[in-house]
């Protein structure tokens, strides 16, 4: 019994310190966050009577549903540049048997290890008008005048894949561990060749990999502010310098915390909708 008690209390001392954290970092932040966009904001100074004119406001100005709506096309062309280039470079890494295997695994993870600052100023330098891109571009004859490279859309997709792209790997490394080669050879054996071997083989037992890398590639890019702001600018506004905007320049809290009530519950929809499918797809007879 004493023992019994002695385990018990070691775990529950264990379980408060993380438990403590996600309270009061977390959980209390949130709770504020959404009792602040259920109030009309006058100046920074929210009043009492809780409405939903915030969250109305947001979705039926074109304006707010466009910077929405580019949160989401950033956040899936994040996730499927990330997927594209993360697989065949986390599949090389996993079956080669070089002596710089490790060398390599470190270089792929580098971009980790610079400031996300230094990493999209260096987008910034190789695709503005008179960056390393349209220079290059331009000495060999493809293009006569400079190509408006920034601020878009897809600057910002390129400049956030690009830092995102270790944890596709990574992922997608850890799925790949965990298939053994030699059902890769059964298939080869008996006929199938590399391409249909990968497709009903390989990529089906590695897709957990692939959607892990996806969810996190989606859900951190729709919710990036840096280069957003710097690739992206004002022209090209996502949520997340929304958000900025309307606490620090606008000083409406109630229209930045409902912004930040519908970019929080889509991360949270997407790892539901995730969660539903990864349990059907193990549940599916095989």
């Amino acid at each position: 019994m004493g023992s019994s008690l002695r385990g018990r209390l070691a775990t529950a001392l264990m379980v408060a310190g993380p438990a403590f954290f996600l309270i009061v970092f977390f959980a209390v932040p949130t709770g504020y966050l959404f009792s602040s966009s259920v109030l009309i904001a006058e100046g920074m100074f929210p009043q009492e009577e809780p409405t939903l004119d915030n969250f109305r406001l947001l979705l039926s100005s074109a304006l707010y549903r466009g910077v929405i709506l580019r949160s989401f096309v950033v956040g899936l062309g994040v996730g499927t540049l990330v997927v594209l280039l993360s697989y065949p470079l986390a599949y090389f890494l996993v079956r080669t048997s070089s002596r710089w295997k490790g060398v390599l695994i470190a270089l792929s993870l580098s971009p980790l290890l610079a400031s996300v600052i230094v990493r999209t100023y260096g987008w910034y330098v190789i695709l503005n008008q008179d960056g390393a891109l349209n220079n290059a571009l331009l000495a060999i004859g493809v293009i006569e005048q400079p190509l408006r490279l920034l601020p878009s859309t897809p600057a910002i997709i390129v400049g956030l894949a690009h830092a995102l792209m270790p944890y596709g790997v990574l992922s997608i490394m850890s799925a790949l561990n965990a298939v053994n080669p030699a059902l890769e050879r059964a298939a080869m054996s008996l006929g199938a060749t590399r391409t249909r071997t990968f497709l009903t083989v390989t990529l089906p037992l590695t897709w957990p990999g692939v959607a892990g890398g996806f969810i996190l590639a989606f859900s951190i890019s729709i919710g990036a502010y840096a280069t957003p702001a710097i690739l992206g600018g004002p022209a090209q506004e996502t949520m997340a310098t929304m958000i900025r905007n309307f606490m620090l320049a606008l000083l409406d809290w109630g229209l930045g915390s409902a912004m930040g009530v519908i970019l929080l519950a889509s991360s949270l929809l997407l790892l539901v909708i995730a969660q539903l499918l990864g349990g059907r797809r193990s549940a599916a007879p095989t």
